[in-house]
């Protein structure tokens, strides 16, 4: 009988605080849930400081048949986290090239200089390209396609 205690013990103990655990619901479920189904990609790209104002910039990818839209949005941060979203921007230099399909997202510091560059393929001619972007300022941005 006392083995049977010790094994129920145990059990609730390894399997019972596991179930308890995952049943904890997330604080992010919801908004991750409402995401639009055409986001495909979602980077952080690097911090941003404006005055009191601070937050993190991100990169975000929206894909349909036809090409990718590029974003990038400056979501303001306070003592508890991130806080709003400040500015949103479309990248239109990459909408107004071609239909292109984002291949990857890379960060470099070229010449003491931070950038994105995304890799880029032609969706018509299957051709490749770079994006280089440069953060200029809060919604604002530099991109020039090689």
């Amino acid at each position: 009988m006392l083995r049977l205690i010790l094994c129920l013990t145990l059990w609730f103990a390894v399997f019972g605080a596991g179930q308890v655990q995952a049943a904890k619901k997330s604080t992010h479920l919801t908004s991750v849930s409402q995401l639009s189904s055409s986001v495909y990609d979602v980077k952080g790209i690097g911090n941003w400081r404006k005055g009191d104002l601070a937050g993190q910039i991100r990169l975000v990818i929206a894909r349909s048949n036809k090409r990718d839209e590029v974003f990038l949005q400056w979501v303001q941060w306070n003592d508890d986290g991130p806080q709003k979203v400040t500015k949103t921007v479309q990248v239109k230099e990459i909408m107004l090239e071609a239909n292109f399909k984002t291949t990857f997202i890379r960060r470099e510091t070229i010449e003491g200089v931070r950038q994105l560059i995304l890799g880029l393929e032609n969706l018509y001619d299957k051709s490749s390209a770079r994006a280089f972007i440069q953060i200029e300022g809060i919604g604002r941005y530099s991109c020039h396609i090689q």
